[in-house]
């Protein structure tokens, strides 16, 4: 089963302000570390970059400019994404950027199954005080350029691919029943 990590960051508070986008892909024991990256133009209603947030990811209002709007990118996107179970690290937040960016921008929802590699990684490693990425990175000993779109789908991508060596899976959906981890459905 073909597994998609996708990571988003955000110009502002607003979730539809999505400036980038990455994601990792897993497919029959291949990992494809850059399968999707960009940077993205937010539409103008969402495009202030606030400094909270360029103090997080490190991106600008400038280096947007000459990006493709999500419109443009969009198709090739879910071209990417089809046919695949997607996962993000704390997914809520990453499939409300989704719907939100689609909404605000007259795109249709995509109708998608994922799941969320926190709760994942909660039922695992329950020892641990925090699962957050950078600390399960850490703790996995992954390599991790944070708040970059597509080095947190990697890490993302990476923390499923060491819970299924630790339980001795090779099917996701397995391991995904094994460990108590829900598949949540995106819709329209």
């Amino acid at each position: 089963m073909k597994v998609a990590a996708i990571d988003f960051e955000t110009a502002n508070r607003s979730m539809a302000s999505v400036c980038a986008v990455g994601v990792a892909m897993y497919e029959e024991g291949v990992i494809e570390k850059d399968a999707f990256y960009s940077l993205i133009d937010p539409a103008d209603n969402v495009n202030t970059f606030e400094p909270f947030n360029i103090s997080i990811h490190h991106i600008t209002k400038e280096m947007v400019e000459e990006a493709p709007c999500w419109s443009q990118l969009y198709p090739d996107l879910l071209s990417t994404l089809k046919g695949g179970l997607v996962c993000a690290h704390n997914a809520r937040f990453d499939m409300t950027c989704l719907k939100q960016t689609c909404l605000n921008t007259g795109q249709h929802v995509p109708r998608l199954k994922y799941f969320d590699t926190v709760e994942l990684s909660r039922h695992v490693f329950p020892q641990l005080p925090h699962h957050r990425l950078d600390d399960m990175c850490d703790y996995l000993k992954i390599d991790l350029n944070h708040h970059h779109a597509g080095s947190d789908a990697f890490g993302c991508l990476m923390i499923v691919q060491r819970v299924m060596e630790i339980t001795g899976s090779n099917d996701v959906e397995q391991m995904l029943k094994q460990t108590n981890t829900h598949i949540h459905l995106l819709q329209p």
